[in-house]
């Protein structure tokens, strides 16, 4: 009986060994095979919850969600965990409010097209949106930036659409054809 739980004590404590924890931060190629990038500096609580703004006669609801402990792998076989910050969206036209584009109703981590990728100075964050294949994978990145007078605003900045690469499934030329509901100008938005 005692060999049983010596052996017991020697897993776990290899287990241990082998998985390392991280801050957030970590670049995802200074990441050791099996390791957690975990949120140790509490930046998900800030952003949890909702945020609405409006520009061009459109009301934006933006809500963010944190993900503990997710899965990322590569094709080369490695992988590692960490905790995710994602947003879901939705947009109105003020003038006859008709719902432009909605994915509030998304559920499961995987379905999120916004996803935190990184931070500097716990004041600037930097997001990307990754469409579906409907929109040919379209990716745009943009900031959220707290007012440090005001933390229950933040400022939505720096939309940049990223290159497009065309495949022959894509019925989109070029990646302005491909319908995207993000803001393209900076603007306000207000926790809720």
């Amino acid at each position: 009986m005692k060999n049983i739980i010596k052996i017991f004590i020697l897993i776990f404590i290899s287990l241990n060994m082998n998985c390392q924890t991280l801050p957030l931060k970590t670049a995802n190629f200074d990441c050791p095979n099996g390791a957690y990038k975990k949120d140790l500096d509490a930046v998900f609580p800030f952003w949890i919850g909702t945020w609405k703004g409006v520009i061009d006669n459109k009301e934006y609801t933006f809500e963010f969600v944190s993900f503990t402990n997710q899965l990322v792998s590569f094709s080369n076989g490695d992988n590692f965990y960490e905790d995710m910050l994602k947003c879901k969206f939705k947009v109105v036209d003020l003038t006859n409010n008709q719902v432009l584009y909605s994915d509030l109703h998304l559920s499961n981590v995987e379905d999120y097209k916004i996803k935190l990728i990184s931070y500097r100075n716990d004041n600037d964050y930097f997001f990307l949106f990754n469409d579906d294949e409907n929109n040919c994978y379209n990716t745009v990145e943009f900031n959220l930036v707290k007012n440090s007078s005001n933390y229950n605003n933040i400022v939505y900045k720096g939309f940049e659409q990223k290159d497009y690469i065309p495949s022959n499934d894509c019925p989109y030329s070029n990646n302005q054809e491909i319908p995207n509901f993000l803001p393209r100008s900076s603007f306000v938005l207000v926790r809720q």
